[in-house]
């Protein structure tokens, strides 16, 4: 089970160590994890939202009934205060709770980028307290990138190793290689593409090791100020954790 610091995505050297392991080339994001349900809200209202909710096709039937993704169109503190009302409303409903509640935004100009993240390992810690056991109790995360989600499309093809990146970069870089890997030669990148998961997703092996790789080095240059980890994302921690329910060989 992954600690607490890498669920939230507030992540020490150390414990990202600890849960980089290799995996069986059988089961390259892990064992199919128990079936809970998640509530994803993102901070774009198209393009984190059209990526997630194809990914979610093509899980199994019994895994895309338990996946709720909102595109809230917000800054990272909105998300979590609308998180928090929607987790509330499924209690009321009387519907399975939400067990992993994850929050997808990114950096760009946003005040509380790093007051969300600790604000989210701060619930996860009264979760914990309040409730023994924990896996009764809700799992909130962040999928954060610094500075924006096109950074995971960006490490489909390519490693992210340097400075940082501006969108209008990762927008040349991603048509690119598009055209050169899939070879449509006349493909523009639209933010609102519903195809993109499904365009990248033979490559999604790669982008997790990338993702990873990237991730380490500007941890063990910057700790935890996650506003300097530029270029960064964890991302692929919920992307990983859900294509582990995909059957072998599924992707």
């Amino acid at each position: 089970m992954q600690s607490s610091s890498i669920q939230s995505g507030k992540l020490t050297l150390e414990s990202f160590k600890r849960n980089n392991v290799v995996r069986d080339i059988k089961r390259p994001f892990g064992n199919i994890p128990r079936r809970r349900s998640y509530l994803i809200i993102c901070e774009g209202e198209q393009t984190e939202p059209n990526y997630f909710l194809s990914l979610k096709k093509c899980l199994p039937r019994r895994m895309v009934e338990n996946i709720v993704v909102d595109g809230a169109g917000g800054s990272p503190d909105y998300l979590l205060k609308l998180a928090q009302e929607v987790v509330d409303a499924r209690k009321r409903s009387g519907l399975p709770q939400f067990y992993n509640i994850w929050l997808v935004f990114d950096k760009d100009d946003f005040e509380h980028f790093e007051d969300t993240i600790m604000a989210v390992e701060s619930k996860n810690k009264e979760g914990v307290r309040k409730n023994a056991r924990a896996c009764l109790s809700e799992h909130w995360h962040c999928a954060w990138s610094n500075e924006a989600f096109e950074i995971w499309y960006v490490l489909h093809f390519r490693e992210q190793l340097g400075g940082g990146v501006s969108r209008e970069k990762y927008k040349r870089m991603i048509e690119e290689d598009v055209r050169k890997y899939t070879g449509d030669s006349s493909y523009r990148y639209l933010k609102n593409d519903s195809s993109m998961f499904n365009r990248l997703h033979p490559y999604v092996r790669d982008a997790v090791c990338r993702a990873e790789r990237g991730l380490a080095k500007q941890m063990k240059e910057h700790g935890n100020d996650w506003s300097s980890m530029n270029p960064a994302t964890t991302v692929y921690v919920l992307v990983r954790e859900l294509l582990a329910y995909l059957q072998k060989g599924s992707v």
